[in-house]
């Protein structure tokens, strides 16, 4: 087992850190288990951290962190079925590299190709698409070490309960260390990015997510401008943008410009308005044909803070038109784009989407800008519609406040009770949002 010194963690965007007594990076069940086991004898609590995606504490301990990098290899392709059997450490990019050469795809995916699958489902991350649920509803058996060092496979016959909880656990059960997902056969995607008025786009939403696979729109503030985007499946052989046209658009515009506007709006905060109109009118309409996963996920060079709210999909535009409200009345300078999803409703007990069709709208902040402010009044809007908060993203609440959104927060609950008695597998976050 590798262990790395004790060294300050800390996540991608820069806003959690912390200072682990130990990192160790097991590779194999046998290694896990021996860490857990190392660690109840000293009486430690363990965290396992991914990429460091998540924008909040989740991962954080001044305990023992566990990195599973090393533990990140296929273990069965069944092409029959269409199912994948895989180390909870590998990320998603290199997963799908992987299924590709097997003729498989993921059903959906959201933009960040560089999560571990372990840490994606954790936080129950979702892509868009009105007929599809977020990752975890792609899981079909967890193997998850436990506490006292056992291995045990959830699955929906051996342990119903123990398989939904697990599904979207907040790393709180056990440490996954294998996950079954069912997948289809490998398919391309035609994508279309435009731009268009945001009134527009807000008036004809619910008609483009039943026309659209996935549609996903992002609405610059101080405008009104909006960037769509509709993902569809297609028969047609792979067109991607040359190398050139994809720099421009995926490199230097999307990311150096757009970072460049940002930079100058954090120097100058009152010409972030007319950044972002600048911004806006260099929005161009785009189309490509592409193997699913490319599509799916996009680079990320600016780095920002984020928060992200599920709410009742008929909720939707109400929230949205709060949320611009807030911006304009509260004198808010936003560089970045409010983004809006839509997600099937799904039957796991911590997922933001449980029990109904949801819309997700999600809140960014370049890297060293105040945020909290603007975040806070965004929370209050999306709390007084029934919102949930993403896992992963920046929030605010506590349990005392999110359980009555869950309504099968006790199920979990007992499930936790089951196979972490002793919170072995706890920190502040957890306490914080599950109670301590």
């Amino acid at each position: 087992m590798k262990t790395t010194s004790a060294a300050v963690w800390q996540n991608w965007a820069g806003t959690a850190r912390c200072r682990p007594s130990r990192i160790l990076r097991p590779s194999g069940d046998e290694e896990i288990a021996e860490t857990i086991g190392a660690a109840a004898r000293a009486e430690k609590r363990v965290r396992v951290a991914g990429s460091g995606h998540s924008f909040n504490d989740i991962a954080c301990t001044d305990e023992v962190l566990l990195s599973l990098d090393r533990h990140d290899r296929i273990l069965e392709v069944d092409r029959e079925a269409r199912t994948v059997t895989v180390q909870a450490g590998i990320t998603l990019g290199r997963l799908s590299e992987q299924l590709a050469s097997h003729g498989l795809a993921l059903s959906n995916l959201g933009d960040v190709g560089y999560q571990t699958l372990a840490g994606a489902l954790a936080t129950a991350t979702h892509g868009t698409g009105a007929r599809f649920g977020n990752l975890s509803t792609q899981v079909r058996s967890i193997r998850l070490v436990l506490a006292n060092s056992s291995v045990v496979e959830c699955s929906p016959g051996s342990d119903p309960d123990g398989f939904r909880a697990a599904q979207a656990s907040l790393g709180a059960l056990g440490v996954f260390s294998a996950v079954t997902l069912q997948c289809e056969q490998a398919f391309n995607l035609h994508t279309v990015e435009e731009p268009a008025r945001v009134e527009d786009v807000l008036a004809s939403f619910e008609q483009r997510i039943e026309e659209n696979e996935h549609f996903e729109f992002f609405w610059f503030p101080h405008t009104n401008r909006a960037l769509t985007k509709a993902n569809n499946r297609t028969d047609r052989p792979p067109s991607p943008k040359n190398r050139g046209r994809a720099y421009v658009d995926e490199i230097l515009l999307a990311n150096r410009v757009f970072g460049l506007f940002c930079r100058a709006g954090r120097r100058w905060p009152p010409a972030t308005p007319r950044l972002a109109r600048l911004v806006g009118g260099l929005l161009s309409r785009s189309e490509e044909v592409d193997r699913s996963d490319r599509v799916f996920t996009s680079p990320r060079l600016v780095r920002f803070a984020e928060m992200e709210y599920a709410i009742p999909r008929a909720s939707m535009a109400d929230a949205f038109h709060e949320v611009r409200t807030l911006i304009q009345r509260s004198g808010f300078r936003v560089s970045f784009p409010v983004e809006v999803r839509a997600v099937a409703a799904d039957d796991i007990p911590l997922s933001p989407s449980f029990g109904r069709v949801t819309a997700y709208i999600a809140v960014h902040m370049f890297q060293g800008v105040e945020y909290e402010p603007y975040f806070r009044g965004v929370e209050a809007i999306m709390q007084g519609m029934g919102g949930r908060p993403h896992w992963g993203k920046l929030h605010f609440r506590t349990a005392e406040t999110l359980r009555p959104a869950y309504p099968e927060w006790d199920r979990f609950a007992a499930v936790r009770g089951r196979l972490d008695p002793e919170r072995r597998f706890a920190n502040d976050y957890l306490d914080r949002v599950l109670g301590p």
